[in-house]
């Protein structure tokens, strides 16, 4: 009894660091989630030859993917906030991905298209058939840690700083 009393004490004080192990990092799942987004939307532009946009909402967190409906590709300029909002876009059935972030992540900045978008209720990143994209600048802030997320205009490919 007595070896099977320390065998659990043990075990027990072991589970919390392998919980912790196997939970994601919120502000890691964040980073992917955004290089996801960024890549299904690139991906989904050059294959198929259609400008796609990754849309983030700032009020919910909310990121999605999803082609550039023909009412706004040509009365909206590249990266600016729709004049009237769509549809939930989570609810669409044209979306090719969907996440949400963390609520313990803060977007400290935001700027498509070298503009402040940290005040828009949502802001659109283009992604181009020819492999372009709009410039997109995000930089995402934990009690753990702050990364800056930028994407190569000409390639459209993310690339990720760690800041602090």
């Amino acid at each position: 009894m007595v070896v099977i009393g320390i065998l659990g004490i043990v075990l027990a004080m072991g589970v919390p660091p392998f919980v912790r192990l196997v939970q994601k990092d919120p502000l890691r799942q964040a980073v992917g989630d955004i290089e996801e987004g960024c890549n299904q939307a690139r991906a989904r532009a050059i294959l198929q030859g259609v400008p796609t946009e990754l849309v983030i909402r700032a009020a919910d967190g909310q990121l999605t993917v999803a082609p550039v409906p023909d009412t706004q590709a040509g009365q909206t300029a590249a990266g600016a906030e729709a004049t009237e909002p769509l549809a939930d876009p989570a609810a669409s059935s044209s979306t090719l991905f969907s996440a949400r972030l963390h609520p313990d992540i803060a977007i400290t900045l935001l700027y498509v298209n070298l503009k402040d978008c940290m005040k828009a209720d949502e802001s659109r990143v283009h992604f181009y058939p020819n492999g372009t994209s709009d410039e997109f600048t995000i930089v995402l802030q934990t009690d753990r840690g702050v990364r800056k997320i930028s994407l190569e205009c000409v390639t459209a490919l993310p690339k990720v700083e760690v800041i602090r």
